[in-house]
């Protein structure tokens, strides 16, 4: 079996149907800079993680495929698919052996016919995609973990009401709005409750 390359980190890719709901099939391509190593050119795949399809350009064909589409020969359609997965603007029908792609979302949509994989080559797509997906997360958690330990940790903050007697009114010099005041012929003794007796003052005629 000849080993198939990882996807890039920079690979764009999305899944699909797109929106909310749960993914049936992930979709995404190779870029024409990996064709200029020979290593296939632009292809768009697409996968539900038991069966492949995919584009099966040549250099030859691409560049017809690009003049159809009025695309000059200098033009990535890895940047339009890239803006087209962005834009949820992805759209996949399956058709027994056969499938369909389409690229909107842009001044022009985009139509590719995909066709299946054999069972051989698409185990290996298969086991590249998986292998590089697993490298694009254990990526992105080394990036979070070094900027979480990078990042200026928060001083804590005391948690659960604070219990304090309020400061005394400056202007006054006496207690601040927060301590209740004593009603007239309110006891000393017990807050709350009248006094019994009335107050009254010191008689000094029977001196």
């Amino acid at each position: 079996m000849v080993p198939v390359p990882l996807p890039s980190l920079s690979t764009p890719l999305c899944t699909l149907p797109p929106g909310p709901g749960p993914a049936r099939f992930v979709c995404y391509c190779e870029g024409e800079e990996i064709g200029a190593k020979g290593q296939g050119g632009f292809n768009l795949y697409v996968t539900d993680a038991a069966e492949f399809w995919s584009t099966r350009f040549t250099p030859d064909s691409l560049a017809a495929l690009k003049a159809q589409f009025g695309l000059s020969a200098a033009e990535d359609i890895t940047r339009q698919f890239r803006a087209a997965c962005e834009q949820q603007a992805v759209t996949f029908t399956l058709q027994e052996d056969r499938a369909s792609l389409t690229l909107s979302g842009g001044p022009l949509a985009l139509d590719f016919d995909l066709s299946k994989v054999p069972g051989p080559e698409a185990a290996s797509k298969l086991q590249a995609l998986t292998l590089g997906l697993a490298e694009r997360v254990c990526s992105l958690e080394r990036r979070l973990t070094e900027e979480t330990a990078a990042s200026p940790r928060k001083s804590p903050r005391l948690v659960g009401p604070q219990h304090f007697l309020p400061d005394p009114d400056p202007q006054r010099g006496g207690p601040g709005p927060g301590v209740r005041r004593r009603c007239p012929g309110e006891s000393l003794i017990n807050p709350g409750f009248k006094s019994k007796k009335p107050a009254s003052g010191v008689d000094f005629d029977d001196f």
